[in-house]
């Protein structure tokens, strides 16, 4: 973890439970909602210095074929990368 993500959650009295592979997005523990497959989370943005919402999605929830799930998923990601408007969240970055 970086100094300034410490200095960071020290600052707010928390800590982060889990960091993405580049780490530029650290996760808190507070769970903002969640459904059916996937939960959200309340996280941090390094490089922007804002929180954003980490969503994480249970491939397991799924009766069908994993490999049509995950196709599925890309295809949803893409499509919300190329959206821009201000009433629809940024996709910052997808990992698995």
């Amino acid at each position: 973890m970086s100094a300034a993500s410490t200095n960071m959650s020290d600052r707010e009295g928390e800590s982060f439970v889990e960091v993405d592979p580049t780490g530029r997005f650290e996760r808190y523990n507070d769970m903002l909602g969640s459904g059916a497959v996937k939960k959200v989370y309340r996280a941090f943005d390094q490089e922007e210095g804002i929180e954003v919402a980490w969503n994480q999605v249970k491939l397991s929830k799924f009766s069908e074929d994993t490999v049509l799930v995950i196709n599925r998923l890309q295809s949803e990601v893409q499509l919300l990368r190329t959206l821009k408007n201000m009433y629809i969240i940024v996709c910052y970055s997808v990992w698995r």
